[in-house]
């Protein structure tokens, strides 16, 4: 079956008017996909990684205390290390990437049914 092009933008509005709730859910996802720091950098700010260290006051200083002796390479150095722009950024990125794509997929399945 070849693809009306003239009639695809129509197509596409109609589709996105009977599920504005999947699209948006598709759309955030995307923005996710290309630009991971979107989400990561508010969430790591709120829980007090911060690129001059862990905030004081905040979750982050309060498991480095409650950790005592952080592990070269444990969650908490990955964390304040993407935080910092390290190596971590790179893997922060791309576990943010890999769950925007799985929220996708199962948004995609979860909504064929309408």
């Amino acid at each position: 079956m070849p693809i009306p092009y003239a009639e695809l933008p129509f197509i596409v509005k109609e589709w996105i008017v009977a599920h504005p709730y999947q699209t948006a859910f598709q759309v955030v996802n995307g923005v996710v996909f290309f630009t991971p720091a979107v989400a990561t950098v508010p969430i790591f700010g709120a829980l007090g990684f911060w690129a001059t260290g862990p905030a004081p006051g905040m979750a982050a200083s309060g498991w480095m205390s409650w950790l005592g002796t952080v592990a070269p390479g444990s969650l908490y150095a990955t964390m304040q290390s993407a935080a910092m722009g390290g190596y971590g950024a790179s893997i922060v990125a791309g576990t943010t990437q890999a769950g925007a794509v799985a929220s996708s997929v199962l948004g995609f399945v979860w909504g064929r049914g309408t």
